[in-house]
């Protein structure tokens, strides 16, 4: 019984390859199942294999669930290799997950005998490690664009910033006052300090006037009763 061998590169990541050998009578179902199993896929969406010409045109679609088979597509699991191998060189297409849009390039690289000690299909050759299957998005939202949710938790943070400004200014003026107040009440009160120690010099000032002339007055008394 003839066996394929095929190499398999992820379309995007060249230098990742498995080498899969399959015989001629097994179909397009054995080949999906041994390519996910090969580079750690979960197998759990659905998957085409497209007849590719020399310039990886695609061309006859086997699908893999029935439920997308049309007039011009086949169904995986009833339909053997052997029947799309038109050359030695045959190329396919493979997608995986619609969504995410894996794309595999495939190329028949030869044909030999089936080896007995072997169960098939098989990947017998395994280069570079697989992708992650499930990619993060990386796609960078436009700036352009205004988010509702984000626009109005701005809109808060701005009101509250504002609403702190307020507060602050607020805060400054009362300060500004109570300062202002303290500071008249201090000038008041040195102001009577002073105000009390002026008139207390005024005052011994008097005294000492009338003491003076207490005592020039007593000299001429005494000059006169003399």
């Amino acid at each position: 019984m003839a066996i394929y061998r095929f190499k398999v590169s992820f379309e995007d990541y060249d230098d990742v390859t498995r080498i899969i050998e399959i015989k001629s009578t097994q179909t397009f179902l054995d080949f999906h199942n041994c390519i996910q199993e090969a580079i750690k896929f979960d197998n759990k969406h659905a998957a085409s294999f497209f007849k590719s010409d020399d310039y990886w045109r695609k061309n006859n679609e086997v699908t893999l669930l029935e439920e997308d088979v049309d007039d011009e597509s086949k169904l995986m699991a009833t339909t053997k290799i052997a029947g799309y191998i038109e050359h030695p060189y045959q190329r396919f297409i493979y997608l995986y997950d619609k969504n995410v849009q894996w794309s595999f390039l495939i190329e028949l690289i030869k044909i030999e005998k089936e080896n007995p000690k072997l169960t098939y299909p098989v990947c017998i050759k395994s280069v570079g490690n697989s992708p992650k299957q499930y990619k993060q998005n990386l796609i960078q939202p436009d700036k352009t664009e205004i988010d509702p949710i984000m626009a109005a938790l701005s809109g808060i943070s701005q009101k509250d910033d504002i609403d702190d400004e307020l507060e602050d200014e607020a805060y400054k003026n009362v300060t500004d006052e109570d300062e202002l107040g303290l500071n008249e009440e201090d000038l008041n009160f040195a102001s009577s300090e002073e105000g009390e120690e002026d008139d207390q010099e005024n005052q011994e000032e008097d005294s000492g006037d009338e003491e003076n002339d207490n005592f020039g007055y007593d000299d001429e008394k005494k000059d006169e009763d003399y």
